[in-house]
């Protein structure tokens, strides 16, 4: 599961400006207007957004000093509760990809941006681990797109681990759609 081509053009109109500003008031890249200028290098998207998910409050100030409508305000709001870490994407399904926080076991359902995460990961053994921003985005979760695999193989016993994870919450109806 994805974004609307239009959720998707909203994500990046809206996340684009907010690491230019990020960037320009803390100096973490030389250049400045850089998100808005073609090919962005993903390395130094990462650098500006783990920055941001560090200091959520920064969206305050961004918020402060722009004029955008009522619900870009709102969607941006939300980013403040957003969740970073390490998560285990345990299986892909058709409303979405299993992630298994590795901080506190919890189980989201997260969308891809523009690409499925099978479609994105489609070489990667199942279950992989990565690092990652989780977002609320209108009535879904979904990533800044900035994530990093973490090249590991899990054995049996933590694939059943996994397993029993997600079919726990699933059983208890705690698979998180929603932050």
């Amino acid at each position: 599961m994805k974004l609307s081509n239009e959720d998707a053009k909203l994500f990046y109109e809206l996340f684009f400006p907010l690491l230019d500003y990020v960037n320009r008031e803390y100096h973490i890249l030389p250049e400045e207007d850089y998100f808005g200028q073609g090919m962005i290098d993903p390395q130094d998207a990462a650098e500006v957004a783990h920055f941001l998910w560090d200091r959520t409050w920064i969206i305050d100030d961004y918020l402060e000093r722009s004029d955008l409508p009522e619900e870009h305000i709102e969607i941006l709001k939300s980013w403040k509760g957003c969740i970073t870490g390490r998560f285990i994407i345990e299986r892909n399904l058709k409303k979405g990809s299993v992630f298994i926080s590795i901080d506190d076991n919890s189980v989201f359902l997260v969308n891809g941006i523009v690409s499925s995460w099978e479609e994105m990961l489609r070489n990667a053994p199942m279950p992989t681990l990565l690092d990652a921003a989780l977002l609320p985005f209108k009535n879904a979760i979904i990533s800044d797109g900035l994530v990093s695999v973490i090249p590991i193989i899990f054995g049996p016993n933590s694939k059943a681990d996994f397993k029993e994870i997600y079919m726990d919450a699933k059983r208890n109806g705690e698979i998180k759609a929603r932050i």
